[in-house]
């Protein structure tokens, strides 16, 4: 008896929480509305000018026509002479392309801070050692001049 008087206290709750559909964040709902889509790019010039990083300079490898490089393999890509990098980099867009992931745009390469991660500390110590060096030098030399002036008297 006491069990369910619980359960009709509580079953009203349950119900509402049920019933309430379940929140969606916002990308869920986002469309892309770029122009640099898969429906506005028609020829490989424009892609390979939108994708950025000197792809450009294969152009002609592919004869301006972007159905033949969108077929084209890694493997034939490499026989065409295309280096390692800038391979990845097109296969990656390529992909992106087709399955319209992303809108067109240049993905900048990272720019390291004090020589990377690894050798941060490293580079940090020769950088602090050479401009110590160069101000005990610089010491010396002002210094001297004002010795070889009389203001000096060692």
């Amino acid at each position: 008896m006491f069990k369910a008087g619980i359960f009709r206290a509580v079953a009203p709750r349950v119900q509402s929480i049920i019933s309430k559909p379940f929140s969606t964040s916002a990308p869920v709902f986002r469309t892309n509305h770029s122009t640099r889509t898969k429906e506005n790019v028609h020829d490989l010039k424009t892609f390979l000018t939108l994708i950025g990083r000197n792809t450009m300079e294969y152009h002609d490898t592919f004869e301006g026509d972007l159905q033949k490089f969108l077929k084209t393999s890694s493997k034939e890509m490499k026989n065409l002479g295309i280096d390692v990098q800038s391979r990845k980099y097109m296969l990656r867009w390529i992909h992106k392309f087709e399955n319209d992931l992303e809108p067109l745009r240049v993905h900048r390469k990272g720019k390291k801070k004090h020589g990377g991660e690894r050798k941060a500390k490293e580079v940090l110590a020769k950088k602090n050692a050479l401009k110590r060096l160069e101000e005990k030098e610089k010491f010396k030399q002002e210094e001297l001049e004002a010795e070889n002036r009389g203001e000096r008297d060692f």
